[in-house]
């Protein structure tokens, strides 16, 4: 039961944390403009489901179009939250296939790239779509599900990238935590234990499915022309490791476009950071153009902005050791509650038949406080887990690059340290009670590491 409630939290942090196109705050859905045609379709899965999906198209088209299909970033997106990019894409002469996501608990690369597969057979069928001319465009991370999907079938004639993670997604959503705790002017240890830390032990539990996807094989297998879009405010996926990496690895013909100013979703933002329904100046045409020049059989040359400084670089993280497995910390904090809780149940049953009970005052003062560093660490990092989005993150009041809450933790697992020595000294002369208070003294020798390992008692 308890393993399971730490991995349940656990996942909900992840899910928080690992947020690519935001959902839940998205605005409402943009109206279809009358100067375009909407047409409802299925898209027969290969597993036997069918995915709802609308073409958007010029109504004032002659001729047959580029066709485009949207491939949805993190979460189970439908086509209401791309509807906007089906739009001001469709504006640009290009018939646009926007269709609901799969719903899934996790991601899976290889599952999502056989729906784009089967989308992209249903666009190239519709009326008024040049079906040598159909391509992906897909965001954030749709940059690690498409190239999978153009692997698989040549009818897919190009593929447009937006804010594409080209590392580990573990590496990348590292990265992004990192930013936020920045942004929200975290310094210190803390920075560490809600990152690298947790990630690694996300990771080695298995908490969200493809953590550890590594985009080079099937980058390099791209054989068609490939055109990449970032804002040069993006915090969510590193752009210029991303197109290191684009460069190294895809032969294809390659064009990098930076927007500036522009953050993860390409989108503008209103007066209270919120992102809108309008798409970046210039992002439309920049697609638009590149698209009708491949559909018309025109592979723009190859043409790389300058990618913009990094305020840092993303991590490699490695895997846990045994002592740091999610099956290890959970012993440890199952160890910790006992020891401390254990300690003043045991009193408060020896007073109910009124016995004498001898304890003493540092043993007391140790259970109290070593219970309430390890409950309020897994309370503090949920609070804090859950201010998680795509804005960023509020861990409470700040002192000097440190929240108010995490200084009171500290401190009180400082004092769980010191009255550890304290009780260490007492129980050697004590003659009562010496079983329950060696046990709380193991409780408290293991705590140190512990304490340590979670950034409790570093600066």
């Amino acid at each position: 039961m308890i393993a399971r409630t730490v991995r349940i939290l656990s996942l909900l942090f992840v899910a928080i944390a690992l947020t690519g196109v935001p959902s839940a705050a998205a605005p409402p859905p943009a109206p279809v403009p009358a100067d375009l045609t909407t047409t409802d379709v299925g898209i027969p899965t290969a597993d036997g489901k069918t995915l709802a999906g609308t073409v958007f198209a010029p109504r004032a088209a002659s001729g047959p179009l580029p066709g485009l299909v949207l491939v949805h970033g993190s979460g189970n997106g439908k086509r209401s939250s791309v509807t906007p990019e089906a739009i001001a894409f469709a504006r640009q002469g290009i018939a646009v296939l926007a269709y609901d996501k799969r719903p899934l608990d996790n991601p899976v690369y290889s599952l999502l790239a056989d729906d784009v597969v089967a989308a992209v057979g249903v666009l190239r069928k519709q009326p008024g779509v040049k079906p040598n001319a159909v391509g992906l465009w897909g965001i954030s991370e749709g940059g690690w599900v498409m190239p999978i999907a153009a692997s698989r079938s040549k009818d897919i004639a190009f593929l447009v990238l937006a804010s594409a993670p080209a590392l580990p997604p573990v590496r990348v959503q590292n990265w992004n935590m990192r930013n936020k705790l920045a942004g929200a002017g975290v310094s210190g240890a803390l920075t560490d234990t809600l990152s690298n830390k947790f990630y690694r032990l996300a990771d080695d539990a298995g908490l969200f499915a493809e953590a550890d996807y590594e985009p080079r094989p099937a980058l390099s297998a791209v054989t068609q022309p490939v055109l990449a879009v970032y804002g040069t405010a993006d915090t969510q996926v590193p752009p210029a490791e991303s197109v290191a990496v684009l460069r190294q690895t895809i032969r294809s013909p390659l064009t990098v476009r930076f927007i500036p100013s522009a953050g993860h979703t390409l989108r503008v933002l209103d007066d209270t950071g919120m992102f809108t329904n309008e798409l970046f100046p210039s992002y439309p045409e920049i697609v638009g153009d590149w698209i009708r020049a491949v559909g018309a059989g025109t592979i723009p040359p190859p043409h790389v902005d300058q990618p913009p400084a990094q305020q840092a670089n993303s991590v490699a993280l490695t895997p846990s050791a045994w002592w740091e497995s999610w099956p290890a910390q959970l012993i440890a904090l199952a160890v910790l509650l006992t020891g401390f809780l254990s300690y003043p149940i045991v009193a408060l049953v020896r007073r109910v038949p009124r016995r004498a009970v001898t304890a003493a005052r540092p043993a007391r003062l140790l259970a109290a406080a070593g219970a309430t560093a390890v409950i309020g660490f897994v309370a503090y990092f949920v609070t804090v887990a859950d201010s998680a989005n795509w804005k960023g993150i509020s861990p409470g009041p700040m002192v000097g690059g440190r929240p108010v809450f995490w200084l009171a933790l500290q401190a009180v697992a400082l004092l769980t340290v010191i009255t550890t020595a304290v009780t260490i000294h007492a129980w050697r002369t004590s003659t009562v009670d010496r079983l329950r208070q060696g046990f709380l003294l193991v409780t408290g020798v293991l705590f140190l590491p512990w304490a340590l390992y979670w950034g409790l008692l570093l600066p």
